[in-house]
């Protein structure tokens, strides 16, 4: 039995396909997953007549099935279905919610992998604790993105998209803004510090002295993303969604994604806000660019100052970039050009 979490979200999603075409108005339709629990005890998938999605786990039937309604969207329940000429009891992994579909995949795929490792542990027990895991992952930290911190985010993503299309060998590991490193990525040959505009906009907030200092021995560059709101545009959602099959390790993306205070629970919240890129350009920092950084300061910042964050003003630096659209291919696949 496989143990590869990709096998597993392939196969519900050929099952969930089958499933919706079989459903009726009052019932539900189910497969067996041919994952064996005991010697008469398969894991089943479900789609009853809302249009839910169901992970139907085989419960022994000694004691009650623990349930958890902690949140409306996803629910651990005690679920009956008549299988095989008899009534059988099952711990019941349901999504209330369609627009959570791909990451519901995700967690009932980390079920199935723990399942299919050691098919005699208790299974609903395992399934309540995966489920937690992924709960605490996809906590928001602190409130709601506000509006400069959205078009943030999605800059950044919209760069951690070209990066990983310009070079198959980089990785997720490449974003480091969820970890508040100096730079947002960090490449082979150098780094990149991404910062988004408006359609008018032309003044960035640089936050540290060390936001615009170059790594030891590699390139620093300054991308900017201009973005347009646009009613037909890409949601923050929807480039998330995008990206989920691109950055290989889903559960990190996600993990990362609630480091940088965006939580695909909350995805309703941003639907609303769209963007259009209109241009992305780089700028590389040299010792011509305006700066601060220690060596203009000659030295770090006093004890007392704990933080510097200043404003820089980029219109008469932009019309001058020369990295634009397909010049930039070469800094995203490597740091450097």
């Amino acid at each position: 039995m496989t143990e590869n979490p990709e096998s597993w979200q392939a196969q519900l999603r050929a099952h969930w396909s089958v499933l919706s075409a079989r459903r009726t108005p009052n019932g539900m339709a189910t497969n067996g997953l041919r994952l064996m629990l005991g010697d008469d005890a398969e894991v089943r998938v479900g789609v009853d007549g809302r249009g839910d999605h169901h992970l139907l786990v085989p419960a022994d039937g000694q004691s009650a099935v623990v349930e958890d309604h902690q949140a409306a969207y996803i629910k651990i329940q005690r679920g009956e279905l008549f299988v095989d000429g008899r009534t059988r009891l099952f711990t019941d992994i349901v999504c209330h919610h369609p627009n959570l579909s791909e990451l519901f995949d995700d967690i009932l795929a980390a079920m199935l992998v723990e399942l299919a490792a050691d098919p005699g542990q208790r299974a609903e027990t395992v399934c309540k604790r995966v489920l937690d895991e992924w709960r605490e992952l996809l906590r928001r930290r602190g409130g709601l993105l506000g509006d400069e911190a959205l078009r943030g985010l999605f800059g950044e993503l919209i760069v951690l998209e070209q990066v990983l299309t310009a070079n198959p060998a980089n990785s997720l590991s490449t974003w480091c803004g969820p970890d508040r490193e100096p730079h947002d990525f960090c490449l082979g040959n150098g780094d990149l510090e991404v910062k988004t505009l408006g359609v008018n906009g032309s003044t960035v907030r640089i936050h540290g002295i060390g936001q615009l200092e170059p790594p030891t021995g590699g390139a620093l560059h300054l991308v900017v993303v201009r973005l347009i709101s646009a009613p037909d545009g890409l949601a923050l959602p929807d480039l998330a969604e995008r990206l989920r099959s691109k950055v290989g390790d889903r559960r990190d993306f996600a993990l990362a994604l609630a480091r940088s205070g965006y939580s695909q629970l909350d995805a309703d919240h941003y639907r609303d806000r769209r963007f259009s890129v209109a241009r992305i350009t780089a700028l590389p920092i040299d010792e011509t660019f305006p700066r601060i950084v220690p060596s203009v300061l000659s030295g770090m910042l006093p004890n007392e100052v704990s933080a510097l964050s200043y404003s820089l003003d980029l219109s008469f630096l932009l019309p001058l970039a020369k990295l634009t659209d397909q010049a930039l291919t070469p800094l995203f696949a490597n740091g450097s050009i």
